[in-house]
């Protein structure tokens, strides 16, 4: 069952979630958060446009490496395999996950079921 969500209630964007990287740590924070929200964004086996192009904002806004555009790319096309996040390192980071995560699934202005399940078992996961 699809919900959708009024547009209004839709504030701030995904690339505005986190400043650029300027250390090391908050790169690999970055590449990690990414490819779980690229597992949220999948999690009904399609891929909206909105959710890609705020996965490619927040790509660029965190500065990734080339080949990490790359790979980021590949994922969204579906064209590779996703990539597992590291989720101990994301627990560190538990409420700004969940934020992205949330941020992420109104992008499109709908919320499956499927994202609604996975976004408790992320929270289940990061405690």
């Amino acid at each position: 069952m699809r919900t959708q969500l009024n547009r209004t209630a839709v504030t701030g964007s995904l690339s505005g979630m986190l400043a650029p990287p300027t250390t090391p740590a908050n790169a690999q924070f970055a590449f990690e958060l990414l490819k779980l929200l690229l597992q949220v964004a999948w999690a009904n086996d399609e891929i909206a446009d909105q959710e890609a192009a705020a996965l490619r904002a927040f790509a660029n806004k965190s500065q990734l490496s080339p080949e990490q555009q790359a790979f980021l790319a590949e994922w969204l096309s579906g064209s590779a395999p996703l990539p597992p996040p590291n989720l101990g390192y994301l627990k560190d980071h538990r409420l700004d996950v969940m934020r992205a995560v949330k941020e992420l699934l109104m992008t499109d202005l709908h919320v499956d079921g499927e994202e609604e399940a996975i976004l408790s078992q992320i929270g289940a996961l990061l405690r």
